[in-house]
């Protein structure tokens, strides 16, 4: 999947004129996800993907769903990724990067822009960050991804996610 991200002047969709101005007001990118081929994504999002390998199995697994998100992320910048999620199910989420030194942030809002309550999850790989959500309520919620100053180079990124 490639990132498109929705520009200062560009009209927002029915429903989200509120957030998007927030989301302008804070210098932020809204990303839809689209198809691209690009190898080097691909290898981030199988990084994402063998982290999850262990909420995947066992007696009540997540189930992986089809679609991610990639990109490239400026040091200091953030991408928002648009989700529909229902409060009868628990979701997780991993964000991938690969450079090992760099600093990660994730974090999930409701579509009011409240920062919504999870679970960081931490695993061996230094390159992916996870976190669990339990919904409150169901409805269009935005994940968050950023990358801190510690590394001077953009970073591709990829971002999976599971349900149960």
């Amino acid at each position: 999947m490639r990132v498109e991200c929705l520009a200062e002047n560009a009209s927002p969709r029915r429903g989200r004129s509120a957030f998007t101005a927030l989301v302008v007001g804070l210098g932020l990118s809204l990303c839809m996800a689209q198809d691209s081929d690009s190898s080097r994504l691909n290898d981030v999002k199988l990084l994402a993907q063998r982290s999850a390998l262990a909420s995947l199995s066992g007696e009540n697994p997540f189930i992986l769903r089809e679609s991610w998100w990639s990109g490239t992320l400026d040091p200091g910048k953030a991408k928002l990724i648009q989700v529909q999620l229902f409060q009868r199910n628990e979701y997780q989420f991993w964000l991938a990067v690969p450079e090992r030194e760099a600093k990660l942030n994730l974090n999930l809002y409701d579509g009011k822009g409240e920062l919504v309550e999870t679970e960081e999850v931490t695993g061996e790989e230094t390159r992916v960050l996870s976190m669990i959500v339990r919904p409150p309520a169901s409805g269009v919620y935005y994940v968050r991804v950023s990358l801190q100053t510690n590394v001077a180079s953009p970073q591709d990124w990829a971002v999976i996610y599971a349900y149960k």
